[in-house]
């Protein structure tokens, strides 16, 4: 975790999270952000990385419409979401980004584009939510 400092309800959603793998890690947050109550001059271009990262991962993905109640963790992690108070939502964003910035993709390629862009504590500092 990246934040000391989260609430019960945030650590709950990421350990769920941990359990995900790469390509549902991306996906939720690809959702989350798309979703998200609140705006910073990151999220276009996190959209765009995760986009172009999922899209190696998953080459059909375009070709397919999401249906996450197919996915039950993803279903219930968003419902969860969707209950957290603003502060609580810039959290879980946080700590989501910081668990797929720390991900092994096992593809160097997804591993650099995401080390090399996925600006993590930059997004952290310009929520002011340490």
């Amino acid at each position: 975790m990246l934040l000391e400092n989260n609430t019960e309800r945030v650590m709950n959603l990421v350990d769920m999270v941990d359990d995900l793998n790469g390509i549902d890690k991306v996906g939720l947050a690809i959702h989350l952000l798309e979703e998200s109550y609140f705006s910073t001059e990151y999220d276009e271009s996190f959209i765009k990385i995760l986009n172009e990262v999922l899209e190696i991962l998953d080459p059909n993905y375009k070709k397919v419409i999401t249906n996450f109640a197919k996915y039950k963790n993803l279903l219930f992690i968003s419902a969860k979401n969707m209950e957290l108070s603003l502060l609580e939502k810039q959290k879980f964003s946080v700590e989501l980004l910081f668990n797929i910035f720390q991900y092994n993709f096992k593809n160097g390629e997804i591993n650099h584009e995401i080390n090399q862009k996925l600006n993590v504590y930059d997004y952290c500092y310009s929520l002011n939510v340490l």
